[in-house]
């Protein structure tokens, strides 16, 4: 750590950690992020008003090393993996190579897993910051803004564009990128977890092939939500314990929105709130949620839905709900279809035919289109903003550590930090980790990718930890994970993701300290009545129509959901105002 800040700004860091913060979701409505991987730019700004494109910024090269002598710059980062042959963040081969290349070594400095928000209060406190600390928008109470204000987080946008040209080029590439890395005041706050493209869903509708084969069916007779429950009929006889072939998430719905999506709405499982061409809505108070309830109240007594989901209390469906044959259809992860179906043929029921295949959010008429008239789906944004590194005022030389973290964003660096670096001769897989460093997309990795992970990391997770960046400053290609899954774990992807998403809530919308203190005590009480209600209807306990009577009277005049869609309304408001910002 480098340098101690004067005793005033200690006093003012105490008392940002007395206020709270808010927000978080996803992306603009209007526009399409790029799906290059380099980015593109276009035309210079307007000199009076916002242009329609982003300014031009456009990459350089680094000279390396950045420093004849050996510079240290310490990062705060926690980190909680570990497996053989990697015991920290010290372990990383791409930092490794990252040393080689640019002189610059990281003192890593890893917190207790079950002390980590403590511990960065004391590191506040202390006033003895390190250069980098990662994930600081999940840590640092009262938003990035006030990060800044109070002397903690550099604000990036003059030293970037001297030092950072590589990173900017990604950051300006488009206004939905740009207005997820900057904040409501224009701040660049930090160095993001920037995608190449639109996230794709990793998680949603999955359904046992095999049980729609022996009943003579397809995935094309579940396009329906008539259609699906027809396959659930039938399904009830081939359940193991019999208590109901549907599961459903936490709050008795589907945390990946590809079933009450048939809706066009979230549940509170998700994020709540959807963004309806600039209007903030707080689903439960939309008309599709009642519907969506009522069916499944309708499945429930007619024994579809598992009677045992709320229980479970789980957003993810339980591995060995699947794998023993107790469900048929839920939600379930692109990248476990592979697994579930090894556990069940080491299970208690194994079936040699054993096999999750996805479907799209079914249906309510069969005249509908997916991509147009349905809007709700898992995860689309293009800026992980919770992953993202905030830079310290204490950060020095300045330079050097700026320079360091823009090489990661040359075309060198992200190949490297998403596939791992060229540490090699190529086939020396004993004593080194070999990729091709001019094979930006990972074309030519596969062989390699896949003997490494399967034989030695078990996991994408422990490779990219262990060779790449996973969840860092990085332009992430989201991709590469596909490189060692199945074809079919790859369709599956691209099945959830050929639904529509444009009324998801934009990732990076910030509610101010004040507004997420108030907002948070109201959230929290209607999001709890909401699953309560929900629970109740679907069991049989209350009638749908309480819903009218009941629930909505509770959320307006009890809880008073509007003073909390006025302040999500406010931060949706501020979120599209930070294109003033482009021509800055």
């Amino acid at each position: 750590m480098k340098k101690t800040l004067c005793l005033l700004l200690a006093v003012l860091m105490l008392a940002g950690l007395l206020v709270g913060c808010g927000g978080g979701g996803e992306e603009k409505p209007s526009t399409e992020p790029s799906s290059a991987p380099t980015g593109t730019t276009s035309t210079e700004p307007a000199t009076e008003e916002p242009s329609d494109e982003p300014p031009a910024h456009e990459g350089a090269e680094i000279e390396l090393p950045l420093s004849e002598d050996v510079i240290t710059l310490d990062w705060w980062h926690p980190d909680t993996y570990s497996f053989e042959g990697y015991n920290g963040t010290a372990d990383n081969v791409f930092f490794q190579w990252m040393e080689e290349k640019t002189n610059v070594h990281i003192n890593w400095l890893t917190p207790p897993a079950a002390g980590q928000a403590e511990n960065f209060s004391t590191m506040l406190l202390s006033n003895d910051y390190p250069d980098f600390v990662s994930y600081v928008q999940r840590f640092y109470t009262g938003g990035v803004d006030k990060a800044i204000a109070d002397g903690f987080l550099l604000n990036l946008n003059e030293p970037a564009e001297q030092y950072m040209p590589n990173y900017l080029k990604q950051v300006y590439r488009d206004e939905d990128t740009f207005m997820q890395c900057v904040s409501d005041s224009g701040n660049l706050w930090g160095i993001h977890c920037i995608l190449d493209r639109q996230q794709g869903s990793w998680i949603g509708t999955g359904i046992r092939a095999d049980w729609l084969s022996d009943a003579g069916l397809t995935t094309d007779d579940v396009a329906t939500m008539d259609g699906l429950e027809n396959a659930l009929t039938v399904f009830k006889d081939y359940t193991v314990d019999g208590q109901g072939p549907l599961f459903l998430s936490t709050g008795s719905s589907t945390y990946s929105g590809s079933l009450i999506g048939s809706y066009n709405v979230t549940g509170p499982s998700q994020m709540p709130f959807l963004n309806k061409d600039g209007t903030a809505v707080y689903t439960p108070l939309e008309p599709g949620y009642k519907e969506f309830i009522g069916k499944m109240a309708d499945w429930y007594q007619k024994g579809l839905v598992n009677r045992n989901y709320i229980a479970e209390n789980n957003w993810a469906t339980p591995d060995d709900y699947w794998a023993n044959s107790y469900i048929g259809c839920a939600d379930v992860m692109y990248a476990s279809l592979a697994m579930l179906k090894q556990i069940n043929a080491s299970g208690e029921y194994p079936d040699p035919d054993f096999e999750i295949v996805a479907i799209p959010t079914p249906k309510l008429d069969a005249s509908q289109n997916w991509e147009t008239d349905f809007h709700c789906r898992e995860s689309f944004n293009v800026v992980r903003v919770n992953n993202s590194l905030g830079v310290t005022t204490a950060c020095e030389p300045l330079d050097i550590a700026l320079k360091y973290q823009d090489f990661i964003w040359t075309d060198e660096g992200i190949t490297a930090s998403n596939w791992g670096p060229y540490c090699g001769e190529e086939g020396d897989l004993n004593s080194s980790y070999y990729l091709d460093p001019t094979d930006a997309n990972g074309d030519g990795h596969e062989e390699v990718y896949q003997m490494w992970m399967m034989d030695k990391y078990q996991t994408c997770v422990n490779f990219m930890n262990k060779f790449a960046i996973h969840n860092g400053p990085q332009l992430y290609i989201w991709d590469r994970e596909f490189t060692v899954l199945s074809q079919k774990e790859v369709d599956a992807a691209n099945t959830w993701d050929s639904v529509g998403s444009d009324w998801l809530w934009p990732d990076g919308v910030t509610l101010t300290a004040e507004e997420g203190n108030t907002a948070s005590g109201v959230m929290t009480s209607a999001n709890a009545a909401v699953v309560e209600w929900a629970a109740e209807v679907i069991t049989g306990e209350k009638s749908i129509d309480t819903y009218d009577t009941e629930l909505v009277p509770k959320l307006k005049d009890q809880i008073g959901i509007q003073t909390a869609i006025d302040m999500y309304q406010a931060a949706l408001s501020r979120y599209y105002g930070r294109l003033q910002y482009l021509d800055d």
